[in-house]
């Protein structure tokens, strides 16, 4: 009855580790399908894109997939409504913008839906995302509180023909730097008040800027739901102004011509004055050795 009783718990194991070990094979296979997402841009209260995003979960990571072709439309799927047809890159990513033919459309339109749509093949089957978005704009200031200098931002949105504040949107505000956005405050972002408004008080007096010591100031808004991505920036005199140190002017090992070292140029004419010392003292021991042979010659003659 032992017997019997391990081997039924042992059959028993096996039958649960099969039915685990499919379970995971089969997530894993579901989650090796190719993932279409979409993500909108406005950069500068400008000319806005879409970005075509392509990516397979291998393991625990997202690795992008590249090579998809995309169809990207405004608002229906029709070919009147194709924005253009991109081809994703090696990092799974492509963008399209709106050709100015949607001008109009876009001018009217308070809330827009795009579209995008890949071609089928044997590998891939066809894939489709959408996203819709508000028209908003973002505006950047500056003000001059008891003597502090504050950074404002703006999120409006467009209802009718009215831009209108957005109350509790959170957007980051800071300040241009070579490796990325420095914050202008302590806080990494900032949430709009009641009436639309973000206003951080700038704690980075210390930053150098270029020759005249300008800053550029950055405001964002990063993948909102309703109103994607924006970015705005604007320009002020707030840095320390910098020159770039050069040495070009300074002596040198390795400048040229008379900004080198006195030492080194005194070395080189001094090398230079003693080949040329050495070859005219050679010629001249040459012209007397010559003269030398001509005298023996006549004096040899002589005798004879």
């Amino acid at each position: 009855m032992k017997v019997n009783y391990h081997h039924k718990l042992i059959i028993l194991l096996f039958f649960l580790a099969g039915t685990t070990a499919a379970k995971i094979q089969a997530q894993d296979s579901a989650a090796a399908t190719t993932i279409l997402s979409l993500r909108y841009f406005l950069p500068e209260n400008k000319v806005p894109y879409i970005e075509v995003n392509t990516k397979k979960k291998t393991g625990r990571i997202f690795e992008p997939v590249k090579g998809v072709a995309v169809n990207v439309y405004f608002n229906e799927t029709s070919e009147r409504n194709l924005l253009g047809k991109i081809t994703t890159a090696s990092n799974g990513i492509g963008k399209v913008g709106i050709p100015a033919s949607f001008k109009a459309a876009w001018d009217s339109a308070t809330e827009v839906k795009f579209l995008a749509v890949s071609d089928s093949s044997k590998e891939q089957e066809s894939l489709n995302s959408d996203v819709t978005i508000k028209k908003a704009i973002l505006i950047l200031d500056t003000a001059l509180v008891d003597g502090v200098r504050n950074v404002t931002a703006q999120l409006k949105e467009k209802k009718g023909s009215e831009w209108i504040a957005v109350k509790e949107i959170e957007m980051k505000v800071g300040v241009k730097r070579l490796g990325g956005n420095l914050t202008v405050g302590d806080a990494d972002t900032y949430t709009s008040d009641s009436t639309g408004l973000v206003s951080a008080a700038y704690m980075r007096d210390s930053l150098a800027g270029d020759e005249k010591g300008n800053l550029i100031l950055v405001a964002k808004v990063e993948d909102n739901d309703a109103y994607g991505n924006l970015v705005v920036e604007k320009s002020v005199l707030w840095g320390k102004p910098t020159q770039a140190d050069t040495h070009f002017w300074h002596r040198t090992l390795w400048s040229t011509g008379n900004r080198a070292p006195v030492w080194l140029i005194f070395i080189a004419f001094a090398i230079i004055a003693g080949v040329w010392s050495t070859i005219i003292y050679l010629v001249r021991q040459i012209i007397k050795i010559k003269k030398i042979g001509k005298e023996y010659e006549r004096t040899a003659t002589a005798i004879k």
